[in-house]
């Protein structure tokens, strides 16, 4: 008996959802690609992040309790390096990167955050997230940063 095979995650487009037909529900093929599929899903889903809403805009977000190095990279790629940046993490553990509100500006709700990026300096951006010796250090600080407490509230030394 032919099934149909619906997906509610969005991952995939309907189309391509309703192409996929199975003949048996218990079929070892199609327990495979169930899993597969999840397993891409869960992948996309952690790559992703959320977001924190900053100045009105969506702003990418992770956990830092399970933030990866790639997806630090990530959130250093996507800034603009001709605004001002500045990393922080709020007091519920999500890490942002803030355009254009730095240093002291809307602190309310952040536990740590990092000394500001200055525009134009090569920071934030593409070329910055795959320079080790720039990004380590940065992850390193802020995971340490977040384990030990937030014992300092402004980072500026990593």
């Amino acid at each position: 008996m032919e099934m149909m095979v619906r997906f509610q995650c969005g991952l995939f487009p309907e189309a391509t959802c309703r192409a996929l037909r199975f003949f048996k529900e218990k079929d070892f093929y199609w327990q495979m690609i169930q899993e597969e599929m999840l397993q891409a899903f869960r992948e996309l889903s952690e790559r992703r992040g959320e977001s924190v809403m900053l100045n009105g805009r969506q702003t990418k977000a992770y956990d830092v309790r399970t933030i990866t190095l790639e997806q630090f990279r990530m959130l250093i790629a996507c800034g603009n390096d001709s605004r001002n940046n500045q990393i922080r993490v709020t007091k519920s553990g999500r890490v942002y990167l803030s355009e254009d509100i730095v240093g002291s500006e809307q602190l309310e709700d952040v536990a740590l955050s990092f000394e500001t990026f200055s525009a134009n300096n090569g920071y934030v951006g593409v070329e910055a997230a795959e320079d080790d010796s720039h990004v380590v250090p940065l992850y390193h600080a802020l995971i340490e940063n977040w384990t030990s407490g937030c014992s300092h509230a402004y980072i500026d030394n990593f």
